[in-house]
């Protein structure tokens, strides 16, 4: 179905509006011309046939001529009217495109009856065409006036908006150097703590009272999270800085390495990973790419209750230029109320499980770098986490 015929408000449209009312002030027109024995439909003299000597291919070339030129007024005043009605709301000045559609189409109609009166010398009803095209153009050209400095602000606004946009990006470029700096630096401090801490348990451990054991434990417990945190900042900056080389890339590659990447998580949870043999070529990075499966199937072993064996499986759909690649697993899920915010950076929808809620966060960003999209459900057994990933695919 069409736009018009879903939209209980189509008859609220500008171009329903405009439509109506040129449809009256014809008709209008008519019923006056003839309350008046104005003779619009009167044939009066010759035709131009005769002017034109009864040449006949003088003749044909001039109606050839009127017929291309009116049919392409027709049609650019059709295009502009779809525009309007398709994106009014996203179009400025979306009336003066209306306007500016009502001149060319009449401006059609007088080479359409430049056609006619070849053989009908039907000329008060061409004059009056020309009349009703030169008030449409008169309205068209008075409408324009006033646009030109709104034009202007219009441009100006665009041309800061960009600036604001290079601004923005410049920022987010910084702020991921002073991440990467930041994080770099933090590890030497850190790894000085484990250090420490691990002399102090080792070298004197028959003298350390039970209390003062457990404080060292937590001590480097804390420094051990410390140090997740600071690897997984380390990784979303560089999934930013990185160079990447978009080329055509085998997932059942990158996915195989990934799995083998994860041996030992998969052998301690008794962890299955479905892979088909079938998917597809796709274009991206290998590393980006090899980043993301890593990621998401490391959730899918992480996130399991502790009783249940994880188990995640790979499939894909396909499109004429995408391919849809589908990871689900069987574990605790992602509440409906955290899944548009589960891919920011230290969003975790369950915290009493470890992490540092970066990982989604890198998967995300690694697949904007990648012109993809990807986004989180309910699996189709109705327990687990489906994450939907889009890709370009190669043709």
């Amino acid at each position: 179905m069409n736009g018009a015929a879903t939209n209980p408000t189509w008859f609220l449209s500008p171009l329903f509006r405009w439509s109506v009312g040129i449809l009256t002030t014809a008709i209008l027109g008519v019923i006056a011309f003839q309350a008046l024995n104005i003779p619009i439909f009167s044939p009066v003299g010759m035709p131009h046939e005769y002017c034109y000597l009864n040449e006949g291919r003088l003749v044909w070339l001039n109606v050839v001529a009127d017929l291309a030129i009116g049919i392409s007024y027709v049609s650019i005043s059709a295009t502009l009217a779809v525009l309007v009605y398709r994106a009014s709301k996203g179009i400025p000045f979306n009336g003066v495109f209306l306007a500016f559609g009502l001149f060319i189409v009449s401006c059609g109609m007088t080479h359409f009856m430049e056609v006619w009166v070849v053989w009908r010398p039907m000329y008060w009803l061409a004059a009056y065409i020309k009349v009703f095209t030169g008030l449409a153009s008169a309205a068209t050209a008075i409408a324009l006036f006033p646009l030109v400095p709104k034009v202007f602000s219009l441009i100006e606004s665009a041309r800061q908006g960009d600036q604001r946009r290079i601004e923005i990006e410049q920022l987010n470029q910084e702020l991921e150097r002073f991440n990467y700096s930041v994080a770099h630096d933090l590890r030497t401090p850190l790894r000085g703590i484990v250090g420490l801490g691990n002399a102090l348990r080792e070298d004197f451990a028959d003298q350390l009272p039970p209390r003062a054991k457990e404080y060292v434990l937590r001590m480097e417990d804390s420094a051990a999270r410390m140090n997740s945190l600071i690897s997984d900042l380390l990784r979303y900056a560089t999934v930013g800085r990185q160079e990447i080389a978009l080329g055509d890339v085998a997932l059942n590659d990158i996915v195989e390495r990934a799995k083998a990447s994860l041996e030992t998580e998969i052998s301690e949870r008794k962890a299955t990973i479905e892979i088909p043999s079938s998917l597809p070529v796709v274009q991206g990075d290998p590393t980006l790419l090899l980043v993301i499966f890593q990621n998401l199937l490391s959730n899918g072993i992480k996130f399991v209750a502790k009783d249940v064996n994880p188990k995640i499986e790979i499939t894909a759909s396909f499109e004429s230029s995408h391919v849809s690649i589908f990871v689900t697993d069987n574990g605790i899920g992602v509440p409906l109320a955290n899944r548009q915010q589960i891919f920011g950076m230290f969003e975790r929808a369950h915290p009493e499980f470890a992490g540092t809620g970066i990982g989604l966060a890198i998967v995300h960003r690694a697949v904007e770098r990648l012109h993809g999209e990807i986004k989180v459900m309910e699996a189709p057994s109705g327990q687990g986490t489906r994450f939907a990933l889009r890709l370009p695919m190669v043709h």
